[in-house]
């Protein structure tokens, strides 16, 4: 079962908002040295040398990705196995090379490059297909059917076959009927109901509803039998 508490997805959030708040940034080459610099409202300017680098080979492919003869960064990132004479940009934070998709850095593992298409990608997630599988961020979903892909929400997407929860299959979840809880953590399906991913026990899915609320997640709700607060029920 996924665990997705209520405190973890505030934490989440911010964590999401510092990154989206670091996405700026460059290159710089000083006195022999390649530096990424970058501000941030918490600590204001940041500078970090490039491990491994050639300055004099080096070259800025974007703000965000740069090469030398040797090697390829993703921010300050040396990329392991990225290879610089084929290295190309594609949205922020995903980039190719002649044999693989890396998002921030990191390797997606794309069984066929020719087919790999980019459903969604964003500083938040990456979902994507090729002929064979679902890819979300840098995880293969196996037993997944990349034509019917949509998705729902952040962090949630469906298929003919599953539903997908930060990537993760949620069990029991009909795709046909799934859908996301507008401004909530809240999602349904015509037999359950699910709180940050985890399974609402005993909530009637055809009554329920979210109350109004000024929190984005929307804590609150009810169905003909009980109230909810953070996906946990309390009688009337």
């Amino acid at each position: 079962m996924i665990r997705r508490t209520k405190t973890h997805m505030s934490l989440l959030f911010i964590v999401l908002m510092l990154t989206a708040c670091n996405t700026d940034g460059k290159y710089e080459v000083k006195n022999g040295k390649v530096y990424f610099t970058y501000w941030t409202f918490s600590f204001g300017t940041l500078e970090h040398e490039l491990p491994e680098v050639d300055a004099a080979s080096f070259k800025s492919v974007e703000d965000w990705l740069g090469r030398d003869d040797h090697h390829v960064w993703y921010k300050n990132l040396l990329v392991e196995g990225a290879d610089p004479a084929t290295v190309k940009a594609e949205e922020y934070p995903l980039f190719h090379d002649g044999h693989d998709y890396y998002y921030e850095g990191k390797a997606v593992g794309v069984a066929d490059m020719k087919s790999f298409r980019v459903v969604k990608c964003d500083s938040y997630e990456l979902w994507a297909t090729d002929n064979h599988y679902v890819y979300f961020k840098t995880q293969r979903i196996e037993d997944s059917d990349p034509v019917t892909l949509e998705v729902i929400d952040l962090f949630e997407a469906k298929d003919k076959r599953h539903v997908y929860y930060f990537g993760h299959i949620l069990e029991g979840a009909d795709p046909a009927t799934y859908e996301a809880i507008p401004k909530s953590n809240y999602s349904k399906d015509r037999n359950h109901v699910w709180y940050c991913g985890d399974l609402v026990e005993g909530a009637d899915p055809a009554s329920f509803e979210t109350l109004s609320s000024d929190e984005l997640d929307a804590p609150d709700a009810r169905d003909k039998n009980r109230n909810y607060n953070n996906g946990s029920p309390f009688s009337r």
